[in-house]
């Protein structure tokens, strides 16, 4: 049973303040809002528990919540301007949907590099799911230009349990894995990487490459298997980064 998906992308990090980064999470939304109606509204995750969601309509609220976040990275590792804002957003506002399946998160933070879409219980998505993952990763390469991206699936099974693909079964300690479907900033041909299902090139900004068709299964081995191999051909055109040469067999 798939638990989850999570798509990571990262970008050079850079420090926003909350007016840019409003734009871009506003703009981000609009276009994942036409891949599918669950993504339709969106609202800022709470600080704490004592605090609301926001919706994303709410600018005045929404950058009250950057700003105050800030400080507080400021207060903590110190006044400097590198320290820019950041965002994590909803499709949910409130605590019953969150516990039901269908809760999509959006998180942006250009100063530490790192952004990701997930989704939580895949089922009111059904067999729309890969599309609509390959659109929102276009979309979102389109918006915040990464570098590389990756998408990592939950699953459990009865034999084998709960298995996370780039936490167990990834092929390379010593690199990024790449996963069910990801991005590089390369022009590739299907012909280059014949092991993929399928290649689709994003406006001159790179490829966005899918392993396997339909939902991707940590739990099947010939499925791995495939990515794997995937993951081989990446990383024999110095595709896949290396993020610790020291591991390197």
């Amino acid at each position: 049973m798939i638990l989850g998906v999570e798509t990571k992308l990262w970008t050079t990090p850079v420090s926003k303040t909350p007016d840019e980064l409003l734009r871009i999470a506003v703009n981000l939304t609009a276009l994942l809002a036409e891949v599918h109606p669950l993504m339709n509204r969106w609202y800022a995750l709470p600080s704490s528990s004592k605090e609301d969601s926001i919706p994303l309509d709410d600018e005045n609220g929404i950058l009250a919540q950057m700003a105050q976040k800030i400080q507080k990275n400021r207060k903590r590792f110190g006044d400097f301007e590198e320290l820019g804002a950041s965002v994590m957003l909803s499709n949910v506002d409130n605590d019953r949907d969150w516990k039901k399946p269908g809760v999509v998160v959006l998180g942006l933070n250009p100063t530490t590099g790192f952004n990701f879409l997930s989704v939580d219980g895949i089922d009111p998505f059904g067999a729309s799911l890969p599309s609509l993952l390959r659109n929102a990763l276009t979309e979102m390469v389109k918006v915040v230009d990464p570098f590389f991206a990756a998408t990592d699936v939950k699953a459990r099974s009865p034999d084998k349990g709960l298995v996370d693909y780039q936490l167990d079964r990834r092929l390379y300690q010593h690199r990024r894995f790449f996963g069910w479907m990801g991005f590089v900033p390369a022009q590739i041909a299907h012909a280059q990487i014949r092991d993929a299902h399928a290649v689709h090139p994003v406006d001159g900004l790179g490829t966005v490459i899918v392993s396997v068709p339909g939902v991707f299964d940590p739990t099947d081995d010939a499925q791995v298997d495939k990515v794997h191999r995937v993951e081989m051909d990446l990383a024999s055109y110095d595709l896949l980064p290396v993020t610790d040469p020291n591991l390197k067999g």
